[in-house]
């Protein structure tokens, strides 16, 4: 009797030790989590003549923004996806030229909605997760309809002395990503 409870409890701990998935192998689609270490920086720029803030994952972009459009570097944002990954959604990017002002949404209705609206599409600024999952923080998104600007950060602290100025209004998250 005691063999055989030894052989059926080191069959059950075998069974279970093949279905533990080692530490480094590659998630899949049907995982929650987005895989981990592929995230690029989120880079966040102001220019305070157009009262315009940009967010890129391009270095180049952000480089041209500082050194030829009269941006100013506002260091890294976050964390956000360059390509699909598991539970992440398109975050579209959008400039109106006649306002001067970026505005970015995962909501593909309201991207279509401002086009009617003088937005034009430029393209996927990234990916990013939709709900707050895997560690991931509020991208909050802030705007300030007198100067026509959107604003997007992670810093609760900062979205609320936006708030106080009393030149912004709260419109939620946009997105949540890695900070």
């Amino acid at each position: 009797m005691k063999f055989s409870l030894a052989v059926v409890a080191s069959l059950f701990a075998a069974a279970q030790a093949a279905s533990i998935p080692p530490v480094n192998e590659t998630l899949t689609n049907t995982d929650p989590c987005p895989r981990p270490h592929t995230e690029v920086y989120f880079f966040r720029a102001f220019n305070p003549s157009r009262v315009d803030h940009f967010y890129t994952t391009s270095v180049q972009e952000l480089t041209s923004a500082t050194h030829v459009s009269g941006y100013a570097s506002e260091g890294i944002q976050g964390f956000i996806f360059p390509s699909p990954e598991a539970s992440t959604v398109p975050l579209y990017r959008l400039f109106h030229p006649a306002r001067t002002d970026h505005f970015y949404t995962t909501n593909e209705a309201e991207a279509i909605s401002a086009t009617g609206l003088g937005w034009n599409r430029q393209g996927i600024a990234g990916y990013v997760l939709d709900r707050p999952i895997c560690g991931s923080a509020p991208l909050f998104r802030l705007y300030n309809a007198g100067n026509v600007d959107h604003f997007y950060t992670t810093s609760a602290a900062e979205r609320d002395n936006f708030l106080r100025s009393r030149l912004y209004v709260d419109e939620g998250i946009a997105a949540f990503i890695y900070v």
